[in-house]
């Protein structure tokens, strides 16, 4: 099928592709039906773009590439909603924000990471309340400040 969309232009889309988020994403209840498109010579970042939205896309990451110690436990409850049988079913990805000021400034949303059953197409994002992880945790937090070319005194 083909879908507009206001960042990529139109697109090819298999209904095969297609993820259903039965609660939406945070903020944005009334959109179930996601697929990815991915980020040209780039396989770090992929774009969960909504169908029925054509101005709604979510920059995505696997977490675990910046944060290696990132630690996610599921509830019973979550593990059901996305009809879990065995961990290799979920695929997990956070939110990526980028700043005004450029990709340097990027951050992941660790609180509320995204989970889909792959076996499913089924996804939810879900709270890791009381997990002490925030909205905005820096991607490039080792990464140095280019040098300053010029500066007045």
């Amino acid at each position: 099928m083909q879908v507009k969309t206001a960042r990529f232009g139109v697109l090819d889309v298999d209904r095969e592709r297609l993820l259903t988020f039965p609660q939406g994403m945070v903020g944005f209840p009334h959109l179930q039906r996601y697929f990815f498109v991915p980020v040209p010579e780039n396989n770090l970042f992929v774009w969960l773009q909504a169908l029925d939205d054509s101005e709604i896309a979510f920059l995505m990451v696997d977490p675990f590439i910046f944060f290696p110690d990132y630690d996610v436990h599921l509830s019973e409850a979550d593990c059901e909603f996305l009809q879990l049988g065995h961990p290799d079913e979920a695929t997990l990805l956070t939110v990526v924000t980028i700043p005004p000021d450029g990709v340097r400034g990027m951050t992941a949303n660790l609180l509320a990471p995204v989970v889909i059953n792959v076996r499913k197409a089924l996804g939810r994002q879900v709270i890791l309340d009381g997990s002490g992880y925030r909205t905005k945790h820096p991607l490039f937090r080792g990464v140095p400040e280019p040098a300053r070319r010029c500066a007045c005194r």
